[in-house]
This record gives structure tokens, C-alpha cells and sequence, in this order.
């Protein structure tokens, strides 16, 4: 309980040095930090009463809503560690996070979606019943703390636990406040899911830095362009195919009150940088994953007509290298793998998987192939592995080739990534059928659905007689980006 000690508590921190500032917004709802404060404080004690009190994490299964908002930062009121689940997967692919994180309780807005076998407690709307101050908890933010754990594919194909502490969390808001010049009186809208590590490091910042959130349930670009023309937020959050669906309905004169749109989640088309500067809309191209707790990297928005297709330049604490994988010149830059090192980023997955992403003085090896230019701006050239990041998804493709080939009429898969202006990449997959099986897209459907989150269904599925290989058997998936594809394939899945 609360004690005459300063507050530890980056929610209680704000409520006591600005408590009459926004914090919070909600379509016509606005909440101070004091407000906010004491609210979160009704969901800890909530929690702390219909919780076990051995529990230490806590799954979250939930869509964008004050409710969630609200249940994050009364779950870190109490110390806990809260697992962020995308609801775009399947039942069978967050049941294996759930295992494998050891997470016996489930927090869910939608009890009825959640299996009897996973021990599930109903996310409650907002709670009514005041906390006295003198009541108030106080057990989080402890810089070693994991604050939350988010699975990403990362470069192997297992899903992978990503621990993010309060201390990787505050690192990535400072370098973030300076490359953006933050202050109190800006608001952050959030349109991208809380369950991202794009969407939920804007509530994180707004703890820390005393900044407004205004949330909105989803992506909307019609209801997100009113809220821009209103001058409603400062800051934006977008992946490249959100940004491509709110163009079309942005005004050509610009938003008057936008500072920056923060722009992530993969390759970034020349095109689109160019139809955002035509409609004079302030947009920095960043770099980031789940592992380094949101961008690491960002570029200026005035620079982005003689840096494009740049990534920007490395933030606060920030260190990148290139590490030559090849010997190959990209006019005076070397084209390498790319490392990063920094507070910011984790320093392990869950169970002490894939140790050998990190090198032993700490750098991580990111997978992405790039290079600095002689000013040390980042570019990205291709994935060094095999994942695919679509509309900021991550893909891999060894777990769809595993599921098209539990499936009896398919023999072998081979799934690679492929460019697409609206998602940056998508899935193709390339199978070899039993001889004694027809096989078409639509009686495919079904199974994919069940086990596989749609933004991982292939978009295109060709068969194919054989495999182009190695001479030591590993199938040669770069010649399915090539014209030499039409050797091998036999016609296109159909309906």
C-alpha cells in the first residue's frame, strides 16, 4: 500500500507533478492523470482481489478500448507482468504462447472466445468504486521488471517470447522524446493495436513524459482524418498500409496540428513517401522490432527528400554496425548484416531460446541486411533470414510450410515472401501434391483458417512438380522470385 515515500509508479508520478494535465482520451471522454490514476488504481485492487496471489503474469486477450487501457496499468500498479496476445491469431497458435510463457490466467473482453481449458477472468467495464489515496499500490516500474512479453517470430521459425523491462521501456521513451522533441503538450493518437509493441510504447510514453493518448479502437481512416483536421493528436503511429489508406482522404493542404507520423512495420515504398510529401503530410520513415522495444532508429522529417528510402539514423544510446555477410558494394557502403546494441534492447527471449541472436558483448543480430551511408543513415536491403513483415506483421515462412504439410494431399511446401505495394510483403507458398490427391483453394480454406491467423494465408498458392535444390537437398527459395519460377510450377491453386 502506499506509503509517505515518493510514488515509484510512472502513473502515480504524473498524477502528482501535472494532475489537472490530459492524460487520457476517449472519443468525447477526456481524463487527467489524477483521474487516470485513481481509476487504474480501481482495476489493481480489482485485480489483486479476483487474482490469485501467486500470480506473477497475466495474459491479456483484448481489443483497443479504455477497459484494457486501463487493466494494463492496473496490472503494473501491482507488479505484474502482462502478456500481450494478438487477437489476430488462432486459438491454437496464443495457446502455445500461453505454454510456453507458463501463463496460467487469461484477462479477456470476450470470455465466450476463450476456450474451458484456459482459466479466464472477464476484463470488467470502467470500475465505479473510489480507492482512498492512503489505500493506493505501489509494486511496479522497477527498472529490472519485466513490463511486458509480446512473442515475435524473429529469425527463427518457433515463435519466440520477447521479455521488454520498465528499464528497456524508459530507454527507447527518452531517445523517443528527443528525436521527436516531445513535450506535455502533445497528444499521441493510438489507431495501432495496445497488444504491438508500436501501440502499446505510446501508452509507455505517455507515463513517462506526462503526454495525452488518444485512443481509438481501431484503425479508421475516415474517423482518423476527421481527428487529424480537428487537431486532436500531434503524434502519430503508422505502418505503411494504414498510412496508404489514409492518404486517399487526407487533405492536399496537410494537417495543421500534425508534428510527425511515426512510420514502421517494414519496406517502405518510394511512391508513397512521395504521394505524403505531395499532400504535405510530415512523415519519419523508422526502424524497429518487438525486441528493441519500438523504433531504434528514425529519420528527420526534413531530410526525407535526399534520404529516401532511408530508415534514418540511430537514436539516443543507439549503436549499429554492419557486420559484411558478402562482399558486396553498394556504391561506397557495404552491404552487411545489421547489429544493434543499446538499453533499449532485450537482452534474451523467454527460456533462453535462440542465445545465438546476440553475440557475446551484446550486440543483437537484427536478421535485416543493410547499410550506412557516409553520413550514417540506415538502409534496408532484404531479410538476411526468411522472415516476411506484412502491414507490420511478422511471417515466418517455416510455419506455414509446416501446417500446408500436415495436410494429407500435400507433400512439401515452400513459402516465400513476396513485395506488395498495399502490405510491403506477402505470403506465396509453392506445394507438391500426392499423386492420388486434387486439391483446390477453396476445400484448402478451411484448414488454413483453423490453424493459421489470416494475415499469414498465402495470397497465392501454385503447384508445382518439383523443387529446384542444392546439391545438398535445401530447396533453393530465391528462384521463386525469379522468372525461372514457371520451370517448376504446373498452375496457380484455383477455387
Amino acid at each position: 500500500m502506499q506509503t509517505n515515500q515518493a510514488p515509484r509508479s510512472w502513473l502515480q508520478q504524473q498524477a502528482l507533478l501535472h494532475p489537472k494535465r490530459p492524460a487520457f482520451l476517449w472519443q468525447k471522454e477526456s481524463w487527467s492523470f489524477s483521474l487516470l490514476a485513481q481509476i487504474a488504481q480501481r482495476y489493481a485492487h480489482y485485480y489483486a482481489a479476483n487474482l490469485p496471489a501467486t500470480s506473477k503474469r497475466v495474459a491479456i486477450y483484448s481489443k483497443n478500448s479504455p477497459a484494457m487501457y486501463l487493466t494494463i496499468l492496473g496490472l503494473w500498479e501491482l507488479g505484474m507482468e502482462v502478456q500481450l496476445l494478438n487477437r489476430r491469431l488462432t486459438v491454437e497458435e496464443w495457446r502455445f504462447q500461453l505454454n510456453d510463457a507458463q501463463t496460467e490466467w487469461l484477462l479477456c473482453d470476450d470470455v465466450r472466445a476463450i476456450p474451458d481449458t484456459i482459466a479466464c477472468l472477464a476484463i470488467p467495464d470502467l470500475l465505479e468504486k473510489d480507492i482512498a489515496q492512503a489505500d493506493y499500490i505501489d509494486a511496479g516500474y522497477e527498472s529490472s521488471a519485466i513490463a511486458s512479453i509480446m512473442y515475435t517470430s524473429g529469425t527463427t521459425g518457433q515463435p519466440k517470447g520477447v521479455p521488454q523491462t520498465f528499464g528497456n521501456h524508459h530507454a527507447s521513451i527518452v531517445a523517443t522524446q528527443h528525436s521527436l522533441q516531445l513535450t506535455g503538450d502533445d497528444c499521441w493518437g493510438l489507431v495501432l493495436p495496445l497488444f504491438h509493441i508500436s501501440g502499446l510504447s505510446i501508452l509507455l510514453r505517455s507515463l513517462k513524459i506526462g503526454l495525452a493518448v488518444r485512443l481509438y479502437e481501431q484503425f479508421d481512416p475516415i474517423v482518423l482524418n476527421a481527428s487529424l483536421q480537428a487537431g486532436e493528436v500531434t503524434v502519430l503511429s503508422l505502418v505503411t498500409s494504414t498510412l496508404q489508406a489514409l492518404l486517399p482522404v487526407a487533405p492536399s493542404r496537410g494537417y495543421a496540428h500534425l508534428k510527425a507520423i511515426l512510420l514502421g512495420g517494414g519496406p517502405i515504398m518510394p511512391s508513397l513517401i512521395e504521394e505524403a510529401m505531395a499532400c504535405k503530410i510530415p512523415i519519419m520513415p523508422s526502424f524497429g522490432m518487438t525486441e528493441t522495444c519500438s523504433q531504434i532508429t528514425a529519420l528527420p522529417v526534413k531530410e526525407l527528400t535526399h534520404k529516401v528510402g532511408s530508415a534514418g539514423y540511430p537514436l539516443n544510446d543507439v549503436k549499429v554496425k554492419i557486420v559484411p555477410s558478402t562482399n558486396q558494394m553498394n556504391a561506397t557502403a557495404l552491404i552487411g548484416e545489421i547489429f544493434v546494441k543499446g538499453p533499449s534492447i532485450v537482452t534474451s527471449y523467454l527460456n533462453q531460446r535462440s542465445e545465438d541472436s546476440w553475440t557475446e558483448d551484446g550486440w543483437l543480430k537484427t536478421g535485416d541486411l543493410g547499410y550506412l551511408d557516409q553520413d550514417g543513415a540506415l538502409y534496408l536491403k532484404s531479410r538476411l533470414s526468411e522472415l516476411i513483415i506484412s502491414g507490420g506483421e511478422n511471417i515466418y515462412p517455416g510455419e506455414i510450410e509446416q501446417i500446408l504439410m500436415r495436410h494429407p494431399a500435400i507433400t512439401a511446401a515452400a513459402v516465400i515472401g513476396q513485395m506488395d505495394e498495399q502490405w510491403g510483403q506477402v505470403p506465396i507458398a509453392f506445394i507438391q501434391l500426392t499423386t492420388a490427391n486434387v486439391l483446390t483453394r477453396a476445400a484448402l480454406q478451411p484448414y488454413l483458417t483453423a490453424s493459421l491467423a489470416t494475415y499469414k494465408h498465402p495470397k497465392m498458392i501454385y503447384v508445382v512438380h518439383s523443387f529446384p535444390k542444392t546439391a545438398s537437398g535445401k530447396v533453393l527459395k530465391r528462384l521463386f522470385l525469379t522468372e525461372e519460377r514457371v520451370k517448376y510450377i504446373e498452375y496457380p491453386l484455383s477455387t
